[in-house]
């Protein structure tokens, strides 16, 4: 029924989206849902708290569906419908799709508040005591699976035997609602649950590997040309990809992804095939997966809603220890919700709510339980043991003297004391306890200021007493009080006048335009008043011949460089007497002032200013240096900077020209800012590998080095294959802004170590650690029996080999260690290691 409801759901949506230009426009529904909850085990819970459906042109609905679309656990999660409409039915939960169908089955027109009502009626429950995660929930109009995540729809179509050319063009040629189809891609875990897992059968996908073999890409859809596998079966991805097990294997030219049949390998992976697959069997194409949605020109849809509900989890759990009977301080904490503390796994009293615990005073051992408990009501679900240690206090004797003799050869009563005497003798002869001395009962209560124990003169004792901290390898102590005992410009020749100008037109060469009004007035002023015009030429020929003058006299371009001497012939317009001629004037053009600056440069913030300079100056000039504003910030031919920006300097002659502006685009740069929280460690693994998040790192061009500050700098943020171990990068700015620095920790456990005294590999300890970074290290080493051998934490140096001074035999011991960073955050390792005797 709900095939032949989405044909007419398809068919107006269709008309809506060709129409859409058109007199009348079809408006599709609007689903709306809320009800983001949480979860508490094995109870039933609506998957919404409101829903409504606006249709305001009455498109006809008459199904639902409802999906699982993500966290979804087949065998474990459930939909089920409660309402009793009898104009409503519910299909069997689909359990392989995760998804619930609900269909008109009433006479007439569906209503769609009898729908909305129904969906308010559709309960989520999980069979499982202990569930975890989030279960999202997508509710919509359409057959096609909705992942809420990427806003898209994603359709299985079956075709047996269809090639991955055929279903790529197939794909293409489909269409809902309007969204235009394509062979899937995919790019998230939730994406490849719901389109594989979760899908109604196995098929094509667009991943090809056919331009490049071993380069996969998406063929397809919006991420067209994305790359998101390198290589084989051991290839990496830059993004995602979900192969199966020895997948892709390249088996027979196999260049198309396919997801694969249900039953081999992982379910809902993926592996390659050739364009054609086989004939038959599993890996036969038996169709195509569609996804709808991201197309450029894809109308905008609301058929569909989500809510979710999530599990409240258990995120860590802080064990702890006492020394001796009392109370034990532990902790957890959760992804969500309260925490509720238990004293035992099932069943039980509730003992506490909230993240911290105080135990009763204890004297052994005791395993308490914490669970996460949505609204601290809902008691059922996981618990997670969190173990309160008690550890022994070690027996010493608690007090005793050890006598020397003053024989120093000055009898004053002081003499120098071997203290480890006394250990055997306070410990009981106990070689797994740990002795230091102090000189006050407060500096060995605190384990601070151990004293050399030998040679130890007793004029630096309190009263001739010290006192040894005598400690456990959990940490337990007791003190023990040793008391030391001693025993003892026709005019007259040379006349001229002179026209000045500065070269300011856009040329640097000596020449430039000349106006000879106020020189022809001058030179008239300089005789009695008559009917006379004064004319310029450019030698005595032409002036006597009266031949090339000059005619443009208020626009005339000198002809040569910087200084032009030109004939001046005056006469008397009425009678044509000449009143004479001669080089009476000058034409001089001032040279623009020329220098050189450096046009570009860098300021680095966390300097002093920096000095922009003019040099190779012709002359002796005045400056003035102006900013982007046109602020004068100097007058000097210096200019003094500590911000970025373009700088302007001009100078001036005493002539009063002016130069060219000259400019200097001065750029910021500082020295980089790195914290430990721009920096992402790989480690404690076959290739350990250091990422520097840039984005924080300044405004800088930085390069980056490890462990050697004065050599080669690379460009990448990257470190690989880096040994464990302390190290420092190195970051230097290529602007000569300076190197930051920060020290880093790479975990690392060793696989082996040989311990025959000759100084290589002695001991045992993982790499990496010391208190900078880390507040707590505790490293159990067990046999391959279980047995604890021994405890390694921030203070020891290693294991050694030996238990109870006794070599161990060569073989492979486990280890179990926790860390504890500086900020609290707790890190667990187990692996195993070999002790080879040589």
């Amino acid at each position: 029924m709900y095939f032949k409801n989405f044909i007419k759901l398809f068919f107006l949506f269709f008309v809506w989206f060709l129409t859409n230009n058109s007199w009348s426009q079809i408006i599709p529904p609007t689903l709306t849902a809320t009800g983001n909850q949480f979860y508490c085990p094995l109870e039933e819970i609506n998957i919404v708290t409101d829903f409504n459906i606006s249709n305001p042109d009455n498109v006809l609905i008459s199904t639902i569906f409802i999906q699982i679309s993500t966290g979804y656990i087949n065998g474990e999660d459930l939909l089920k419908y409660i309402g009793t409409n009898s104009n409503i039915t519910s299909q069997s939960f689909n359990s392989l799709e995760g998804k619930l169908v609900l269909d008109w089955a009433g006479i007439g027109v569906p209503n769609d508040s009898e729908l909305i009502a129904a969906v308010k009626n559709v309960v989520f429950l999980n069979n499982s005591s202990t569930p975890s995660g989030i279960r999202t929930f997508s509710i919509t109009i359409g057959q096609a699976n909705y992942l809420p995540s990427t806003n898209h729809y994603y359709e299985y179509v079956s075709n047996i035997g269809i090639t991955w050319q055929n279903a790529k063009v197939a794909a293409e040629g489909r269409n809902y609602y309007g969204l235009k189809g394509y062979l899937a891609t995919i790019t998230s875990p939730e994406e490849a649950q719901l389109s594989g897992e979760q899908a109604a059968g196995a098929g094509w996908i667009g991943g090809t590997d056919e331009g490049t073999e071993g380069v996969w890409k998406w063929a397809t859809g919006p991420e067209t040309g994305t790359i998101f596998w390198n290589g084989g079966i051991n290839g990496t991805t830059p993004n995602f990809a979900f192969w199966n097990s020895n997948e892709p294997n390249n088996l027979g030219n196999e260049d198309y992804a396919h997801v694969t049949a249900p039953g081999v390998g992982i379910s809902g992976s993926w592996n390659d095939l050739s364009n054609t697959g086989g004939t038959s069997g599993d890996y036969q194409p038996k169709g195509y997966i569609v996804e709808y949605g991201g197309t450029p020109g894809d109308p905008i849809l609301n058929i569909s809603a989500s809510t979710l509900v999530s599990i409240a989890e258990i995120s860590t759990t802080t064990p702890s220890s006492n020394c001796g009977t009392g109370t034990v301080n532990l902790a957890a904490t959760a992804s969500s919700g309260t925490i509720l503390w238990f004293d035992s796994l099932s069943g039980g009293t509730k003992l506490w709510s909230g993240n911290s615990f105080t135990t009763p005073s204890i004297s052994v051992t005791t395993t308490y339980y914490v669970l996460a408990s949505a609204d601290g009501l809902c008691e059922t679900g996981k618990r997670t043991p969190v173990v309160a240690s008690i550890h022994a206090i070690p027996t010493i004797l608690p007090s005793m003297t050890l006598k020397n003799c003053d024989v120093d050869g000055i009898p004053d009563g002081f003499t120098d004391y071997n203290l480890n005497e006394a250990n055997n003798i306070i410990t009981f002869w106990d070689a797994s306890l740990s002795v230091t001395f102090h000189l006050t009962p407060t500096d060995a209560n605190n384990g601070i200021n151990s004293i050399n124990p030998s040679p130890f003169n007793n004029i630096n004792a309190i009263l001739n007493t010290v006192y040894a901290r005598v400690e456990n390898s959990f940490g337990c102590y007791s003190v023990s009080t040793v008391s030391l005992d001693v025993s003892t410009t026709t005019f007259p020749p040379g006349f001229n006048y002179e026209i000045e100008n500065c070269d300011a037109d856009n040329t640097i060469d000596g020449l430039f335009l000349f106006d000879f009004t106020d020189a022809t007035q001058y030179f008239l002023a300089q005789l009695p008043p008559q009917n006379l015009s004064v004319h310029y030429y450019r030698n005595l020929i032409d002036a006597q011949l009266e031949q090339n003058e000059i005619s443009q006299q208020n626009a005339y371009k000198s002809e040569m460089p910087f200084s032009q001497t030109l004939y001046v012939r005056i006469e008397n317009d009425d009678n044509g007497d000449c009143f004479g001629i001669g080089e009476h004037l000058t034409l001089t053009v001032s040279p623009r002032p020329e220098f050189e600056v450096i046009p570009t440069a860098v300021v680095c913030l966390n300097s002093p200013p920096i000095t922009l300079e003019t040099f190779n100056a012709k002359g002796i000039y005045t400056y003035e240096w102006t900013d982007e504003l046109n602020t004068v910030i100097s007058t000097l031919s210096t200019a003094s900077i500590s911000s970025g920006g373009i700088y302007t300097v001009v100078a001036t002659s005493s002539l009063n020209c002016e130069s060219f502006p000259q400019t200097v685009s001065v750029t910021e740069s500082i020295i980089a800012t790195i914290t430990i929280d721009d920096i992402s460690i790989s480690d404690a693994s076959e290739n350990n590998s250091i990422t520097i998040n840039t984005s924080n790192l300044g405004i800088g061009n930085y390069e980056f080095a490890l462990d050697d500050k004065f050599n080669t700098y690379q460009d990448e943020p990257l470190f690989e294959n880096v040994a464990a171990g302390i190290h420092t990068i190195y970051i230097q700015d290529k602007n000569d802004c300076g190197i930051a620095q920060i020290d880093i920790s790479v975990i690392g456990f060793p696989k082996f170590f040989t311990p025959n005294n000759d100084g290589v590999n002695d001991t045992w300890q993982i790499k990496g650690v010391n208190s900078n970074f880390f507040q707590n290290l505790i490293i159990y080493i067990f046999d391959r029996y279980g047995k604890i051998v021994t405890k390694i934490d921030l203070k020891s140096e290693g294991w050694d080999g030996n238990l109870n001074g006794e070599a161990l035999p060569s073989t492979d011991y486990w280890y179990s260690a926790q860390l504890t960073d500086l900020h609290g955050n707790i890190r667990e390792k187990k692996g195993h290691f070999s002790l080879v005797r040589r």
